[in-house]
């Protein structure tokens, strides 16, 4: 009993509700991680230290993390926010430290400091911000799905997708759009509508469908659902092609699969000492290069993104946007699902929102602005007239 009111009082410090029988592991992230600011509490701590605590949350989530932080300090405990995400510090902090290769570089104060000065302090390196313009489009869609739904999750979804192009949708959590791109890539096959592929229509029924329609998908979760972390550089690259790689004595030809590997460890700029060390000893932003190169060895005509710079510093943001649009202006069709507004009017030449279930909206990231498009992440469904 006694833990119990101890407990609810820590939990009670930061307005958190939540079922103190609940086990930890089937907790939300955001759930777990305020789980440990009670923790914290609970020891009288006058210091919390959160290392990338944003990482899994969604936008509404981390206001509200935002706003615990400021009750806390309201009452006397600071907070050691450590992050690589530029808005968020800029919106937080009082101060900052920029740390690069293990040396202080600068601090100051917000306001000494924008965006593009962070950036190269960060990075050492200097970049510059530009929309995407798509060099070459095909006249002929690539992809196009008409009519199509997932009965509970989304309906009645209609999107074309040229060669060429970089398609952005984007909707806040339980929009439907992580359930549309699984759908594109017959993890999540439809209940209706129908998908076409070079005009004409797919079964995209199962992944190795989608596979031999030229569909590649970058996973939101890429530890999860796109590595094998204790397995090596190389094998995880070919690991999608495995078959191109077998020899006529029905071996393996590991020769020619090192070789594939290696090409694309240096046409991503992959930094890696060896191929053969296993990927989990890689960052983030290498581990991420490794996905895409996996699917880029397949030689797709689509490539579908889930959050491609999710969890990654803004030097390895920046070098797989300009990865992206590379491959979109050497012919790729590429469709990233986000909800990071910046990034989406960016680096699309089409934004897509998503609400409920719904295509809400289609804009031009040229002439939208950030505040526009976050609008209309919420819009109702049942206001638009006809199809999305």
């Amino acid at each position: 009993k006694r833990m119990r009111a101890v407990a609810e009082e820590a939990i009670a410090k930061i307005n958190f509700t939540i079922d103190l029988d609940e086990k930890v592991g089937k907790l939300s992230v955001a759930e777990k991680q305020l789980v440990a600011i009670s923790r914290a509490l609970m020891s009288d701590a006058r210091l919390i230290i959160m290392d990338e605590p944003t990482t899994a949350l969604t936008k509404r989530e981390v206001d509200a993390l935002f706003a615990i932080i400021l009750d806390l300090k309201a009452r006397g405990i600071a907070t050691l926010f450590v992050s690589h995400k530029l808005d968020e510090v800029f919106e937080i902090s009082e101060r900052f430290t920029i740390i690069r290769n293990g040396k202080s570089v600068i601090t100051c104060l917000p306001e000494e400091l924008d965006h593009k000065s962070f950036s190269h302090h960060m990075t050492g390196r200097e970049f510059e911000d530009s929309h995407f313009t798509p060099e070459h489009v095909s006249e002929s869609p690539i992809l196009e799905a008409r009519g199509l739904g997932v009965n509970g999750t989304f309906s009645d979804v209609d999107l074309t997708l040229r060669q060429g192009e970089i398609l952005g949708i984007t909707g806040l959590l339980g929009s439907g759009r992580t359930e549309l791109a699984l759908s594109l890539f017959g993890v999540l096959p439809c209940d209706s509508g129908e998908i076409r592929i070079k005009g004409e229509v797919a079964d995209i029924s199962s992944v190795r469908s989608a596979i031999a329609h030229g569909i590649g998908y970058v996973p939101e979760d890429r530890l999860t659902e796109g590595l094998f972390l204790e397995r090596s550089i190389s094998s995880n690259i070919v690991i999608s092609e495995i078959d191109s790689f077998v020899s006529r004595f029905g071996g393996l030809d590991q020769r020619q699969a090192d070789a594939e590997a290696k090409r694309w460890v240096d046409e991503l700029r992959i930094a890696t000492p060896n191929p053969d060390n296993a990927v989990s000893t890689l960052s983030g932003g290498n581990q991420q290069r490794i996905v895409l190169a996996k699917w880029l060895a397949t030689k797709p005509k689509i490539l579908i993104l889930n959050g491609p710079t999710v969890g990654v510093d803004i030097g390895s943001k920046h070098d797989i946007h300009r990865i992206l649009r590379t491959l979109a202006s050497e012919g790729l069709g590429v469709i990233i699902i986000s909800d990071d507004i910046p990034e989406m009017i960016q680096n699309c030449n089409r934004v897509l929102a998503m609400n409920a279930g719904r295509i809400v909206a289609e804009v031009d990231p040229r002439t939208t602005t950030e505040s526009e498009l976050a609008e209309l992440m919420s819009k109702d469904p049942s206001t638009i007239d006809g199809k999305g």
